[in-house]
């Protein structure tokens, strides 16, 4: 995985807090940290689309793409969020 340092460090806490003890599979210990690790990109996309129609005039014919980009990430961060809550009430009920 190709994490910035702050990634690194928040992965590495949901590792020690959330994983460390609890008696499951590697399987289902890779599958809460590959859903973590799609949960975090969309996040970080998200947040460089919102920085990026920040930064956009309303005037800018860029504007419309950028906020059509927004709402799909929005999307795909609202996806990948639920899919690892699903994951962990799986693994943790």
């Amino acid at each position: 995985m190709s994490l910035s340092h702050d990634d690194q460090l928040l992965y590495q806490r949901l590792v020690l807090h959330n994983l460390a003890d609890r008696p499951i599979s590697e399987n289902d210990k890779i599958d809460m940290l590959d859903a973590y690790k799609v949960y975090f990109d969309t996040e970080h996309e998200h947040t460089a689309c919102c920085w990026a129609l920040d930064t956009c005039g309303l005037e800018d014919p860029e504007y419309k793409k950028l906020n059509d980009e927004l709402s799909e990430a929005e999307q795909a961060r609202e996806i990948a969020w639920n899919n690892y809550v699903a994951i962990r009430r799986r693994l943790f009920p």
